[in-house]
């Protein structure tokens, strides 16, 4: 069970899993900053530490990084202390997860490869000097050779 938060103060990180096959996908890229489509900037599992099941992620540090490190645990019970800090928890959930996760599903199952290039350097113009190509063709749930085409024909 993942029982901690991650907040990344510098650095590059990632989240991934394998398939069934032992394919490798980068489900998120964390770095400071704020993108349409939500905060990137908190690594955690919370689907693991509230189910209390084993995480379906992998978490990899891709550059020297700092973190601040909070127990969810410790975290659920500051938060519960006043509704106030239960109202930002609420918020910060949303912008920090939901509103994230939402518009990366709908992305994947509605915009060609292209588009998802298109947006992705939109929100991260400067990603290609930060992640190395072969996570953002993960990201971009393409192989290397499609992503290269696509900077090819972008240029």
């Amino acid at each position: 069970m993942f029982s901690d938060i991650w907040f990344i103060k510098s650095g590059l990180a990632r989240s991934c899993f394998s398939d069934m096959n032992g394919k490798d996908h980068t489900w998120q890229l964390y770095f400071r900053g704020k993108s349409k489509h939500g905060l990137n900037h908190f690594m955690d599992d919370s689907i693991s530490f509230s189910e209390k099941t084993g995480s379906m992620l992998n978490f990899e540090i891709l550059e020297d990084s700092v973190f601040y490190v909070a127990s969810l645990e410790e975290l659920d019970k500051f938060i519960s202390q006043e509704k106030k800090w239960e109202r930002l928890a609420r918020i910060w959930i949303h912008d920090t997860y939901y509103s994230a996760t939402y518009k990366r599903v709908l992305s994947l199952m509605s915009e060609t490869a292209a588009e998802r290039y298109d947006r992705l350097l939109d929100e991260y113009p400067l990603i290609f000097n930060e992640v190395k190509s072969y996570h953002i063709a993960s990201y971009l749930g393409v192989a290397p050779q499609t992503l290269s085409k696509l900077k090819n024909e972008s240029k």
